[in-house]
Order: structure tokens, then C-alpha cells, then sequence
């Protein structure tokens, strides 16, 4: 079940970075990164209320949650939104997509998880996998500028960093409520910074834009940040993360399924490269889950 729910996050994730790359035609990117995590934060408190959970955070964690917040939502969205006008589709995938690296070097320093035989094997699939299936874009001509390139790995940093914090805040029956907050507390800097630097830009409140802000505060935050939450609790954070090397297969898959882009050679080795890696890592999951039952 919880396999299943990697599955659907990542697809999700490949969806966003295609629905952010269209949305910014319709808005600035920081006033469009402040929009979604407000919405997403909004809607996760309304069910807050449904669930009858805790409205506001426990006192002690008020404090991981503001930086949450700020780490996650203002930093990582931030950049996240940034990045696709300084820098090619080619060099965002890679290093928006590093995450498990700096997760598992992470973890391992403040949280002891091992760095087992199964995660090295997937970590070093998935880089080379994800590294093949940009290599079209990496050489096709396009802006690769540092900025950018930079600002892609600050959101799969910002990112790793809220995992982490997630894991060791433990915050049990108020994580809806937790989510909820530190994204509408991280949108807040982002709404203010974009109104002293994006003033000469305007939204096109269209039907298109409006869809697309939608699907990704509803699906793309609410959803997804809850339940990647709620595994982070439950799983070794830094296998766990290890999934997220399936985003560029799902995006290339889309790409060909609905937009009939043809999927190279380069491309198919790229694929097969991270879906061995996955592979590693989801047996030595089950290898530790069987002798655990035996014993």
C-alpha cells in the first residue's frame, strides 16, 4: 500500500513540473509559488476541521513548523518556480532531482540511518539514469545558466530539508495540522517578496491558469506534501527518497503518451538504468521486512 502511494506522489510530481512551466506564462513565479502554497495550506486546514484534528499546532512545534515553513515553502518553492526561467529543462531535471543524495547524506549524519549496499546501488542507478534521460536537453543548445542551475538544486535541498525535519519532529496526530501551517506560513514571505520585486507583473486570471493552480495546491501540495509526510514518519527517510528518481520516467512517459514525443535510445537506457536502482532498493526493503517477520 505504501509502495503504491510513492507511485502516485511521484506521478504527481512529474505532473507539476509540467503544470508550473505552463502556469508561469500566466503569472511571476514567486507570486505563483506564494498562490499554490496558501491555497494548498488553506484547504488542508478546512480538512483539519473535517477530521476534527488539532487546529493549531502543540506548542512544541510551533517552532519546527515556522521553520519548516520557511525552509520548505519560502526557499524550496521559491526556487523551485524560479529555476525554469534561468536554466534548461536538462539541467533542472538532474539537479532538481538530487534529492535522494543529499537525503541520504543527510540522514545518515543526523538521523544514523545506514547507507546500505541497496541504497548505494540505487542512488548510483538513479543518477546515471536520470542523467541518460536528460542528455537530449543537456546538449540541445538551450540556457544553462548557473543561476538557475543553482536554484534547481536549492529546491531539492529545501526539499530534503523538510523531510528530515518531518522525521524527527515525530509530530504524530498534528501533521495534517503542521502541513497545513508551515505552508501558509512559508507563503507569506513569498507573497511579500513579490510584491516589492514582481509589482510590474500581472496574473492572467484565465480558465487555463486557474485549473492549473488548482490542480497543483489541491493534488500537487495538499495531497502530496500530507502523504509524503505521513510515509516520512513511518519509512527510513533515505530509502524512501530513493522513489523520487522515478519523476523524470513518469514526465517522459506523459511526454510521449499525451504529447507523442518520441522516446530516444539514450532515453530508454536512461530508464532501465533507475528502474533497476528502484528495484535494488524495493528488494533489500523486502529482505529487511522478511527477516524481521522470521525473527
Amino acid at each position: 500500500m505504501r509502495v503504491l502511494i510513492v507511485f502516485i506522489i511521484t506521478a504527481v510530481y512529474a505532473v507539476c513540473f509540467t503544470a508550473i512551466k505552463e502556469g508561469l506564462a500566466f503569472a511571476p513565479p514567486l507570486l505563483f509559488g506564494g498562490l499554490r502554497a496558501f491555497i494548498g495550506g488553506v484547504s488542508l486546514l478546512l480538512l483539519v476541521l473535517v477530521f476534527r484534528r488539532p487546529f493549531f499546532p502543540e506548542r512544541r512545534h510551533w517552532t519546527w513548523t515556522v521553520v519548516l515553513g520557511f525552509i520548505t515553502t519560502t526557499f524550496g518553492f521559491g526556487a523551485m518556480f524560479l529555476s525554469p526561467e534561468m536554466t534548461g529543462a536538462g539541467i533542472a531535471s538532474v539537479l532538481g532531482n538530487t534529492q535522494p543524495l543529499v537525503v541520504i547524506i543527510l540522514a545518515a549524519i543526523f538521523l544514523k540511518e545506514k547507507i546500505t549496499r541497496g541504497k548505494t546501488i540505487a542512488l548510483t542507478f538513479g543518477l546515471i539514469g536520470i542523467t541518460f534521460i536528460s542528455y537530449p536537453a543537456l546538449t540541445g543548445g538551450g540556457v544553462f545558466g548557473f543561476s538557475g542551475g543553482m536554484l534547481a538544486l536549492a529546491a531539492s535541498g529545501g526539499a530534503s530539508i523538510g523531510s528530515l525535519i518531518i522525521k524527527r519532529l515525530n509530530a504524530g496526530q498534528s501533521l495534517m495540522t503542521v502541513t497545513a501551517w508551515q505552508l501558509i506560513i512559508g507563503s507569506i514571505p513569498l507573497f511579500l517578496i513579490s510584491a516589492a520585486m514582481e509589482r510590474q507583473t500581472k496574473v492572467i486570471w484565465n480558465t487555463e491558469f486557474v485549473g492549473l493552480l488548482l490542480f497543483l495546491s489541491l493534488v500537487g501540495t495538499s495531497f502530496t506534501n500530507y502523504f509524503w509526510y505521513w510515509l516520512v514518519e513511518r519509512e527510513d527517510v533515505g530509502r524512501l527518497s530513493l522513489f523520487l528518481f522515478l519523476v523524470p520516467i513518469f514526465g517522459l512517459g506523459m511526454a510521449a503518451l499525451v504529447l507523442g514525443e518520441k522516446v530516444t535510445l539514450l532515453e530508454i537506457i536512461g530508464v532501465i538504468f533507475t528502474v533497476a536502482g528502484i528495484g535494488a532498493v524495493i528488494s533489500e526493503s523486502w529482505r529487511i521486512r522478511i527477516s524481521r517477520f522470521l525473527l
